[in-house]
């Protein structure tokens, strides 16, 4: 089965035969549905995602707009509406805004949002709608697709039950694959030697052999490290020809993972400790080449409990982002479906961390590594520019890939409590306060960036307006939902371009005019019903949407209040792949440019 929207009258048509066979009123029912929509979600598997939206019923309510740009990655033809709330700090009410292109399911919002309370925070959530909503839908066909309500909550007395999640069977082509990689792991077992060994004669009886005499099997890293010994025989040690023999890659699927994928399970348990085994080092394969080089943190901050909550792994956070930047990679450069085929290059599994030798000589080709993967994907947590490995392995994609090859994954991380803290690491960041694990590694790692770069002052101007520039491109997707996200998620990306003294790539940042490209890459409800609009009927590429800009080319004109309920209700159904592609556009044309000059100041 697949995931796919339904027009809108044949929802409606459902609901009133449900409502005729149960003798439930239109906004009962709907009501009703809400809430076993949040018992159905939970029980899928996407509980981890859920919390991730915040620790407080409040936070939840206001990051859900976030949920719903992380969704439409996955589903681009989908409809989500917008929801704004006024909340503050220490109360326990407030109010809640609703803004749709679909009619008459604001009651599902409802049941949606009482029954959030109840299972995820344990409170009893009463909803008074309001006579006049703040967006009061003029020149908007239709009715019921805008609403406000007071919201307040109190501990409950009911005792809630969590959902218990429920096991996605598998297809015969995920238990094959499972099949044939758990064989390959078991491969690399030398242990398996120790287990008994019997062979089948004719009688149908086993006879024991005498494992001693069996030759025990060669582990992944031993086999790799004769195949270098090999190498180093022929020719020295050539480091063209290491390289060729060291480099791995690990299929996605077994990295990362979908919040309702089976395999989440040995994902988590993979990003749960930096410790790597032989058993990790099966999970990767010999490569000529990788599709995405991912830099990351092995630990979470140590304010990630009070940030995101107590019930947020971290661990299924990255293995969840990750599976979002295979999708992405994927879709660009074939098929959607394909993403379990994407490789990354991690070093708990493409690095033979049991093997002292093998170890040592991959580090030191980490550099060739990076330039042999198409892309960078960056596991951006706010502490990611303190840690100097992470801070070297940015120096080496900054000389090797050009900008717009290296992804910021920050969808699940940034939210309004945490963005002061990214913005105060790249105020702040100094090579000299970079932490390392081991400090003999950073004599060594700062020399290797002295090397390339004119000096640590130039090297460190490089890396944030890098950083800048890069979250300016990742928080423009959720920006263009709405005013008021723009100002608090991309504006202040822009100013501290201008603050930091970087006034050309402030006003290249400032160019971006995201709030109008999703408009223009709007999909109609008039016209859609829900459905996809055909080719037609849209603007046929990312260029044509940045010339359609009437009547809305001016951003001041757009972003006047007289003009923001229009923009809004517009640019909330949208192609948001033909989305994506404008603002990549614009990050190439505009501002890549720009951090061409500051690299070319910066290297040698």
């Amino acid at each position: 089965l697949e995931a796919v929207q339904q027009p809108d009258e044949v929802t409606f048509k459902l609901l009133a035969a449900t409502c005729e066979e149960t003798e439930l009123s239109l906004e009962d029912a709907l009501e009703a549905f809400g809430r076993h929509l949040v018992t159905f979600t939970m029980q899928s598997g996407y509980a981890g995602l859920l919390k991730s939206l915040g620790p407080t019923f409040p936070v939840f309510l206001t990051n859900v707009n976030y949920l719903h740009n992380h969704l439409e990655r996955q589903h681009p033809h989908a409809l989500f509406p917008y929801i704004e709330t006024n909340y503050e700090h220490g109360q326990d009410s407030l109010e809640m805004h609703y803004l749709s292109t679909r009619p008459r399911l604001k009651q599902l919002l409802v049941g949606i949002v009482v029954e959030v309370g109840l299972q995820l925070f344990g409170l009893d959530v009463s909803m008074t709608e309001q006579s006049s909503p703040r967006y009061s839908q003029r020149n908007i066909a239709g009715s019921e697709r805008a609403a406000s309500w007071e919201i307040s909550w109190r501990p409950t007395s009911q005792k809630c039950a969590t959902p218990r999640p429920t096991t996605p069977k598998a297809s015969f082509p995920d238990i094959h694959a499972a099949m044939v990689d758990f064989g390959k792991l078991l491969s690399s077992f030398d242990v398996l030697s120790t287990f008994a060994c019997c062979v089948a004669e004719d009688d149908h009886e086993f006879t024991p052999l005498d494992c001693s005499t069996q030759p025990a099997e060669l582990t992944e890293a031993e086999r790799k490290f004769e195949a270098v010994q090999a190498v180093r025989g022929a020719d020295g040690a050539a480091t063209s020809r290491l390289e060729e023999v060291l480099l791995r890659a690990t299929p996605a699927h077994l990295l990362a993972a979908g919040w309702t994928d089976d395999s989440m399970k040995s994902c988590i348990n993979f990003w749960s400790s930096s410790v790597g085994t032989a058993l990790n080092y099966a999970m990767s394969q010999d490569a000529d080449a990788v599709d995405i080089f991912v830099s990351h943190t092995w630990l979470p901050p140590a304010d990630w409990e009070e940030m995101m909550g107590p019930d947020v792994n971290y661990a299924e956070m990255k293995a969840a982002t990750l599976a979002v930047m295979a999708k992405d990679f994927a879709q660009e450069h074939g098929s959607f479906q394909d993403w379990h085929q994407i490789t990354f290059w991690v070093d708990k599994a493409c690095i033979a961390q049991e093997h002292p030798e093998l170890k040592k000589l991959s580090i030191n080709l980490l550099d060739n590594f990076i330039q042999r993967c198409d892309s960078m994907c960056v596991l951006f947590c706010w502490t990611y520019l303190q840690r100097l490995w992470c801070v070297y392995e940015w120096a080496c994609v900054l000389i090797h890939k050009p900008t717009e090859k290296v992804y910021l994954q920050t969808e699940l991380f940034v939210r309004e409590e945490t963005l002061p803290l990214y913005l105060q690491a790249v105020r702040n960041f100094s090579l000299a306060k970079t932490k390392c694990g081991v400090e003999a590694d950073r004599e060594v790692l700062e020399a290797q960036i002295r090397q390339a770069y004119i000096s640590k002052q130039q090297f460190e101007v490089l890396v944030k307006a890098t950083v800048i520039a890069l979250m300016a491109r990742s928080m423009a997707f959720r920006a263009g939902r709405s005013p008021k996200l723009y100002f608090t998620y991309f504006q202040p990306w822009v100013a501290l371009a201008f603050e930091l003294g970087m006034d050309e790539l402030g006003s290249a940042l400032d160019s971006c005019d995201c709030l109008t490209w999703r408009r223009v890459a709007t999909i109609s409800s008039e016209n859609s019903g829900g459905k996809k609009v055909q080719p037609q009927d849209r603007p046929a590429s990312a260029a044509e949407v940045r010339d359609l800009m009437s009547p809305f080319s001016s951003r001041g004109h757009a972003l006047s209040p007289e003009h923001q309920e229009d923009l809004m209700q517009m640019g909330i159904g949208v192609n948001s792949l033909l989305f994506h592609q404008v603002i990549s556009d614009w990050f190439e044309t505009d501002v890549v440019p720009v951090l061409a000059k500051i690299k070319e100041a910066s290297t040698k």
